[in-house]
């Protein structure tokens, strides 16, 4: 072969060899292309869909909207150079799902609970807010003083004192019996000086004084004395330990509550949060309430043990219309996250998540301080 014929013949196969690849990539350029997402419409208003949603929304004295989702998305919507306009949604989440699947907004800024039964239907950004489902009970910290003094007055109290009295009085009988003719100096007298004398005596003895001013000086009179004094020192012991038990347990009732089963509580939450839908795929029955406020109203009041609604609202409407009056466990009953809901297969999407991961150390701190 000549130098030209094989200089051609090179020639030939990186032409084939060029056709092959651009055979290749071509095709895999056109699914990249179709399958990118749309470039955002910055000439568009869009519609953002808002509701009555503490700590996330609500409207401030002004009437104008305000909250941590606000917050955010005004943030997010300024660097992206969107225009929007505010549309209220009433009717609850619901609502909320029925306005994106009808496309009558382009984005919920809300606190939406990332959740299987919501994926279904809708689609989510990143998630902005990490919390969790929260259980809150009445709070009942009282001071020793008040716990003392609702002791005295129960119905277990008044019982106990009527046995021990009782018991006392049979004491002091029996030795009047045994004593009157010959003792008539401490025991003697008229029936009801006699037994008032008797009774004194019991009293005393049972509680450990032992003035001396009356003794029994029959040989059956010391026996029932003797036999008495023991008696006396198990009740009184045993009446101590009863009253200091009883007053802790009237300082740390809510506390029992706490370790009980959910499903041995009367539990409420509000109607369509998602706190219903735990308790409902945990099969355990609870009241229902119209809103927040209602729940939190009941709980107080003592028509429910507790509520189990999530953590941000509770802890937001705790801390500016029950603070000292309930109480929220430490322990999360659930994980959640919340976020951003949009239509399936919304262009907002992508440039959203990239705003929220761009922000998510400074989101965080302002999760943890509450800001």
């Amino acid at each position: 072969m000549t130098r030209k014929q094989d200089r051609a013949w090179r020639n030939a196969l990186w032409l084939l060899g060029a056709a092959a690849i651009a055979g290749w990539s071509f095709p895999a350029a056109t699914l990249a292309q179709t399958t990118a997402p749309s470039p955002l419409n910055r000439s568009k208003v869009l519609r953002v869909g808002v509701s009555e949603d503490p700590p996330f929304a609500e409207r401030d004295s002004l009437g104008e909207w305000q909250g941590y989702a606000i917050d955010l998305w005004r943030e997010i919507a300024g660097d992206l150079g969107l225009a929007y306009r505010l549309v209220e949604i009433t009717g609850g989440s619901g609502a909320m799902l029925a306005a994106l699947r009808e496309g009558r907004v382009d984005v919920v800024a809300l606190g939406v609970a990332v959740t299987p039964e919501y994926a279904r239907e809708i689609s989510y950004s990143y998630p902005y807010y990490p919390s969790a489902l929260a259980l809150a009970f009445r709070s009942e910290r009282t001071s020793t003083a008040w716990a003392v003094v609702h002791f005295l007055l129960s119905r277990e109290f008044v019982y106990v004192m009527a046995g021990l009295l009782l018991a006392t009085l049979l004491a002091g009988i029996l030795i009047w019996l045994v004593e009157r003719k010959d003792n008539p100096d401490h025991f003697g007298g008229k029936t009801i000086h006699g037994i008032g004398s008797a009774f004194w005596w019991a009293v005393v003895t049972m509680t450990t004084i032992g003035y001396g001013d009356k003794v029994p000086r029959t040989p059956r009179g010391r026996a029932i004395a003797m036999v008495w004094m023991f008696v006396g020192v198990v009740l009184v012991s045993c009446f101590t330990a009863w009253v200091t038990a009883a007053v802790a347990v009237e300082k740390v009732s809510n506390q029992s509550l706490q370790h009980r089963r959910l499903e041995d509580l009367r539990l409420g939450c509000v109607r369509g949060d998602i706190g219903e839908q735990f308790l409902a795929a945990e099969k355990v029955h609870a009241l229902s309430f119209p809103t927040y406020p209602d729940c939190l109203a009941a709980l107080v009041a003592g028509k429910i043990d507790a509520a189990v609604m999530r953590e941000p609202t509770l802890r937001y409407l705790v801390r500016r219309a029950y603070a000292g009056e309930i109480e929220i466990v430490p322990q999360p009953l659930q994980r959640i996250d919340y976020a951003f809901a949009l239509p399936r297969g919304s262009p907002l999407r992508e440039a959203i998540n990239e705003e929220i991961i761009r922000r998510i150390g400074q989101l965080h701190y302002r999760v943890g301080h509450g800001l």
